[in-house]
């Protein structure tokens, strides 16, 4: 299976970039009240795993229409699609209208959503086409007409059709659509997820797993009346987060990015099977705890901060504190268990011998610890001074000190490798895979209409942006390309540990982090030279701008947000705000 790289255009990198500063210029926000509140379904108390909560919790309720990007919909209580209208060439809000209501008398159900069912889903495939999933079970593909014509238009629904009619499931949200025209047939692909839940048997064990149902369907328009029939391609699962999701251009292949391993149905029953009839190991016998002294291998660990070092010894679990001697000088340490000697020698530099003190608990690696105080604050390369021979002594090298604070973005996500790979429909397998480390995607964002949408990476403490190459002389051959680059931005959202939505312009003039309430923040990365500034005997420094809006707290919980050339569009519970940066 070919493995693609991300290669990143080295002429989009600053290297002299030199952060943000905060402006203190205005940003001039219109606000529009809303007559009827957006419709904003939580999760069902049965419905409490992480798939759920970011299926949930994230969804954005606001939608931009990728043609006419200055123009927003979303969806009320009273299942009304809403458009959001705004002038660039005045700066004016031209106010909202509904322009299409969605008929619900054939679910059955009163005209309400149950509980549990999923958030409405939308998505815009063309300049009159537009595909909305209820949430529900079903997939409504509606004609807008020209929506770049000024004056109230009619939308009409063409058609409606179960998102998977042998499924017996109930919530779905749609996560891509796309339209192509194949062999003069026009034909909309799309791609809903239901997180489902099924039992796992194992040689140890019965349990219960969490997984992303992936349904990839397919609208095709009849050449001969116009009809539109709708067949389902390809179900995929997965049991991680779908942080990415496109189809390619032509849809023969879809490209999905997750945390765990994707696969179809098949595959998954193969491998559980597998798992059913693994013989069961027996666990490995535990070794027993061996004393040393020093010149044999150490059953010690230390760490060290400016200040102090820590030295923690394994001791038998039938020790007790009595059982210890630790004796220090300004210059050496011995600690004995009994008659045994577990560290002697000198150490690397010099202590303050009067703040030594030891600590017991009789639980294996953790049971004895000495703490020895620094006489100066340096580092220390290794514990115990070098030998005549030049050797560093029996010490292990240390450890990194877990008790120093760490940037979300240095950590990522623990134990946990993120892939983005490339399904193929006709072969009906992975045929490319990106590995992306443990650091899960920055945002998606849709930079050009009808095109896939692009995906953000951290670089370095940059965001780097990209977007598929499609090749239909040579379909066989799929990667991405550089896009853009978000200077220090990897490192500004790990800050944000209150995020809720990151979008950034299409032309990535700004990128922009919202909250749940009140804050949204907006970076610009390519803002002035600084002034004129340089660093001593190097280039000029490059200085981007940050903005930090306020939002009236009576307007409520934040919903919704878009993006546009000079203006950013935000949805909450009462209000619709039009930022003009």
């Amino acid at each position: 299976m070919p493995v693609v790289e991300l290669c990143v255009d080295r002429s989009l990198v600053c290297p002299n970039f030199d952060g943000y500063k905060l402006s203190f210029d205005p940003v001039p926000v219109l606000r529009q009240e809303i007559e009827v509140e957006p419709l904003h379904l939580l999760a069902h108390r049965d419905q409490y795993s992480l798939l759920h909560v970011e299926l949930f919790g994230r969804h954005n309720h606001l939608v931009a229409d990728p043609w006419q990007r200055h123009c927003s919909y979303y969806i009320n209580v009273r299942h009304q699609l809403v458009q959001c209208l705004y002038d660039p060439q005045s700066g004016n809000s031209l106010g909202q209208r509904v322009v299409y209501t969605i008929d619900y008398r054939d679910q059955g159900d009163g005209f309400q959503h149950l509980e549990g069912d999923y958030n409405y889903s939308m998505c815009f495939v063309s300049e009159r086409f537009c595909v909305i999933c209820d949430g529900m079970t079903s997939y409504h593909l509606v004609d807008t007409g020209d929506r770049s014509r000024n004056g109230e238009q009619t939308w009409e629904r063409i058609t409606r059709t179960p998102v998977n009619h042998t499924s017996e499931y109930r919530g779905f949200s749609l996560y891509d659509a796309r339209l192509d025209v194949v062999q003069e047939r026009k034909q909309i692909s799309l791609l809903a997820g239901h997180v489902a839940r099924r039992e796992k048997n194992t040689a140890r064990e019965r349990t219960h797993v969490y997984y992303m149902d992936l349904t990839w369907g397919r609208w095709t328009q009849s050449l001969a009346n116009g009809e539109w029939s709708y067949i389902v391609c390809q179900r995929l699962e997965t049991t991680g987060m779908v942080l990415y999701c496109a189809f390619e251009p032509r849809a023969e292949s879809l490209i999905i990015a997750s945390n765990r391993d994707v696969h179809t149905p098949e595959q998954r029953r193969e491998s559980d099977e597998a798992d059913a009839v693994a013989p069961v190991l027996a666990d490995p016998p535990v070794p027993p705890v061996i004393q040393v002294e020093n010149g044999d291998q150490p059953h010690y660990r230390w760490t060290q901060t400016n200040e102090n070092v820590h030295i923690r010894f394994e001791v038998p679990t039938t020790a007790t504190k009595e059982d210890f001697s630790v004796i220090s000088t300004n210059t050496s340490v011995e600690v004995k268990y009994l008659d045994e000697v577990l560290l002697t020698g000198q150490l690397y530099a010099s202590l303050n011998e009067d703040f030594t003190s030891w600590t017991f608990e009789a639980e294996g690696m953790e049971g004895l610890e000495v703490t020895l105080s620094k006489d100066e604050r340096k580092h220390w390369p290794r514990l115990l001074a070098q030998g005549e021979d030049g050797d560093e002594g029996a010490a292990p090298l240390p450890i990194p000190n877990l008790e120093d604070p760490i940037e979300e973005c240095d950590l990522g996500l623990v134990d946990e490798d993120i892939k983005m790979v490339r399904f193929n429909l006709s072969k009906k397998c992975i045929t490319h895979t990106i590995f992306l480390g443990s650091n899960p995607l920055l945002f998606n964002a849709t930079l050009r209409p009808g095109f896939p949408a692009a995906f953000a990476t951290r670089q370095g403490v940059d965001a780097s942006i990209w977007l598929q190459k499609y090749q239909p002389s040579r379909p066989d051959e799929w990667g991405v390309r550089h896009e853009g680059q978000l200077h220090a931005f990897g490192y500004v959202q790990a800050s944000k540990e209150m995020r809720k939505y990151t979008a950034c312009c299409p032309d990535l003039e700004y990128v922009a982090i919202c909250e749940t309430f009140r804050h949204v923040l907006v970076y610009w990365p390519r803002h002035d030279s600084a002034g004129g500034l340089r660093k001593r005997n190097g280039p000029p420094v490059t200085v981007g701008k940050q903005n930090l809006i306020t939002i009236d707290h009576t307007l409520g919980e934040i919903v919704g947000i878009t993006t546009a050339n000079n203006v950013i569009t935000v949805l909450t519970r009462r209000a619709l705000l039009h930022l003009q940066v």
